[in-house]
């Protein structure tokens, strides 16, 4: 019978506590559940930071990208005229037209004409210069921009000149040069290059420039003929000298004397007046007297033109 009590209150208290306990780990689970769920939105909110801060920073990336091709657009559109004027220069004798802007290797110094008189130009305006460029070709254009207003082109210039005087005289028309140019030549008008075209001659394509040209001179024709007849080479040497020297002075009334030490042959050249013919070619009235053996042989009178490459030429 104690036996049996005994079982009966081991089995009430043993129920007892497994009812006292389940409220305990319903409790125990319920925070459990809380806990992980807080976690959840724990989580969700970081991950919801961390995109906005990824939104933020794409956003700053894209704004500094348009900043940035901003920037590269000023510095495009600000070398845009540079690139022009390289692409423009490499292209050759490319031919420009009023209103072009000169590229600006052409609004230097060196390429500036101050003594466009002599090629026949008129006087720029105010605020303009001439320009002329490695082929001999003439630009009016605006000091300050570089844009043009009137353009004279070499081929032009040439068409015009053989329309009116026939031909084009080089070197090898020269009577000094035909005759003597393996001779004495005491004033150097080989090595000076004083005849036009011949190697060197300041009036070339291309190479040193300055703004004041001195070009060279071809004596030929009849004319030329006349002017060195009685003269040997070392005569005709001093007297080229004074045809250099008076056609470029640009003097009017300038005049020029020789003699050769050897023989007392003397002569004197006289540059009468400049003008500028119909189709605007630079030209120079002249006189000739020469002395020989201390009498005067012969006075000679005649027209020289400056050629469109410079050279000048008897043409009358």
């Amino acid at each position: 019978m104690k036996r049996i009590l005994s079982a009966a209150l081991a089995l009430s208290l043993v129920s007892g506590g497994a009812a006292l306990a389940q409220p305990n780990d319903r409790d125990h689970n319920d925070h459990s559940n809380n806990n992980n769920d807080r976690g959840r939105d724990g989580d969700q909110s970081d991950n919801d930071h961390r995109q906005n801060t990824n939104r933020n920073n794409q956003n700053r990336n894209d704004d500094g990208q348009r900043r940035s091709g901003n920037d590269r657009g000023w510095n495009d559109q600000a070398g845009n005229q540079r690139r022009q004027d390289d692409h423009d220069s490499n292209r050759g004798n490319r031919r420009w037209s009023k209103g072009d802007r000169l590229p600006t290797q052409y609004r230097q110094q060196r390429y500036y004409v101050t003594d466009w008189r002599q090629h026949g130009l008129q006087q720029p305006p105010r605020g303009y210069h001439w320009v002329r460029n490695d082929y001999n070709d003439f630009f009016l254009a605006a000091i300050s921009t570089g844009i043009i207003a009137t353009v004279i082109y070499r081929d032009q210039r040439d068409q015009r000149w053989s329309q009116r005087y026939s031909r084009t005289y080089t070197y090898n028309d020269d009577i000094y040069y035909r005759d003597c140019r393996n001779g004495p030549d005491p004033a150097g008008v080989i090595a000076g290059a004083l005849i036009g075209g011949l190697i060197g001659n300041a009036a070339g394509r291309g190479g040193a420039r300055t703004g004041s040209t001195i070009a060279g001179v071809v004596v030929g024709g009849a004319v030329g003929a006349a002017l060195t007849s009685n003269l040997n080479c070392e005569d005709r040497s001093y007297a080229y000298k004074t045809y250099y020297e008076g056609f470029n002075s640009g003097r009017p009334g300038s005049r020029y004397e020789w003699r050769n030490p050897r023989n007392n042959h003397r002569g004197e050249f006289r540059v009468g007046s400049y003008y500028n013919d119909r189709d605007g070619f630079r030209c120079a009235k002249f006189t000739q007297t020469i002395h020989v053996q201390g009498r005067r042989q012969q006075r000679t009178s005649g027209i020289a033109c400056r050629q469109p490459n410079g050279t000048w030429a008897i043409v009358n």
